[in-house]
């Protein structure tokens, strides 16, 4: 993709001058005779300007409320009854973020190809996340585009209070850890051998603290080259296995485990799943189609393979319910409701009262995790600084105290 000077000719044969982006010269001119225009001359915007700007388009991203922003205009302009195009022009010019500048401009000219506007939104996965994509399509598919981009920017705004509140919830873990970790090496390379030598000639039986921080810096000061190797090893080998479609699927699973987090991680999964079928199921998307999106939009992918295994059976003839329940991922509550809601007809509304409920316990989660996360870190803290001064101070006093009764 780049960005193209034409001039053309009108059907009046007026000169008109402009640029556009397209993926070659060819494409421009078919652009250009798409609009009823002669082409005259094209070539290829070279200036370093451009080059400096697509260089710092790679390291820019559409923040999320600049997103949810575009997604409530949005609403408005089909809402109102607008052209998409027309629309999103309009929106283009109305931008001051080059890079969503250049992506809408991308979507309304792929949309003028005959692209659908969901396939449009794909080819934008630096700027749409799948969620967003999905719900626009079911929208296409069910006529209620309009309805669906409300809900979805609501959804967004949800998504980022809620990470808003966990980076806070962890910043003062982050901040405790950041200063134990730094506190120790300071510690270890520079603190513990001046005394190492000291208390190490000195004859006298160590106190156990005092051992155990010698023996820390031994071997620290005789491998620690290999073990900084082993760790960064580590780390790299852990973050390839996580992007791995195995790794992906064995972290996702096992940190639905993790005390106190992984409850959190799980009701925000099922926030999502219930949001998205519910919506689905009211645009008119059949069962599978949406079972098959809402596997894609629950953001673990171990919840996701459950949801596809669920789709199988209710293919089968049978119903949602029970197939939850045999997962054994599915809370009590989305199961009671989900059937509930299958007896009754009302499945939609008791969807709602799910993701509601999990709304609500998302926040109450995060707000007991600050609350239990500040008192443990402290407490861990206590015990590590408590744990240095006896292994410091310890020996001196012993040497003192031996110092003392040994004198006339």
């Amino acid at each position: 993709m780049g960005t193209y000077k034409y001039k053309a000719r009108d059907e009046r044969g007026a000169l008109i001058a402009g640029a556009m982006d397209a993926d070659s010269q060819k494409a421009v001119y078919s652009q250009l005779d798409g609009m009823g225009l002669l082409p005259v001359f094209v070539s290829q915007d070279e200036e370093k300007s451009s080059l400096f700007q697509n260089i710092s388009d790679k390291f820019q991203h559409v923040k999320p409320d600049d997103l949810i922003f575009f997604t409530r205009q949005l609403h408005t302009i089909v809402k109102a009854g607008i052209p998409l195009i027309s629309g999103l022009k309009a929106l283009e010019e109305q931008t001051s973020i080059h890079m969503l500048k250049k992506t809408i401009k991308a979507i309304y000219q792929d949309i003028d190809r005959g692209t659908g506007f969901s396939d449009a939104l794909a080819k934008q996965k630096h700027v749409f996340p799948e969620i967003y994509v999905s719900m626009v399509k079911a929208g296409e598919m069910g006529g209620v585009l309009d309805d669906v981009l409300e809900r979805l920017a609501g959804l967004l705004e949800f998504q980022m209070k809620t990470k808003e509140m966990l980076k806070s919830a962890m910043r003062y873990p982050v901040m405790v850890i950041s200063a134990i970790t730094a506190a120790f090496f300071i510690l270890v390379f520079f603190v513990i051998p001046k005394f190492a030598i000291i208390f190490k000639s000195a004859k006298m039986e160590l106190p156990l603290p005092t051992k155990i921080m010698l023996a820390i810096n031994d071997v620290v000061q005789s491998y620690g080259a290999f073990i900084l190797a082993v760790i960064i090893m580590a780390v790299i080998g852990i973050v390839m296995y996580k992007r791995s479609e195995k790794g992906k699927l064995a972290w996702d699973r096992h940190k639905l485990k993790i005390p106190l987090i992984g409850q959190i991680f799980l009701k925000i999964s099922m926030s999502r799943f219930a949001y998205m079928f519910e919506n689905l199921i009211k645009a008119g998307v059949p069962i599978m189609r949406t079972l098959e999106i809402v596997s894609r939009t629950v953001g673990n992918e171990y919840i996701a393979q459950k949801i596809v295994e669920i789709g199988t059976k209710i293919e089968k003839g049978r119903g949602i319910s029970k197939p939850l329940k045999d997962s054994g991922i599915f809370p009590p509550l989305v199961i009671h409701l989900v059937a509930t809601g299958e007896e009754t007809g009302s499945l939609e509304e008791m969807l709602r009262e799910v993701s509601n409920h999990y709304d609500r316990e998302i926040t109450y989660s995060v707000s007991r995790l600050a609350a239990w996360v500040e008192p443990i870190l402290t407490s861990v803290l206590a015990v590590m600084v408590l744990f240095l001064a006896l292994a410091v101070f310890l020996p001196w006093w012993n040497m003192m105290g031996a110092m003392k009764g040994g004198g006339p």
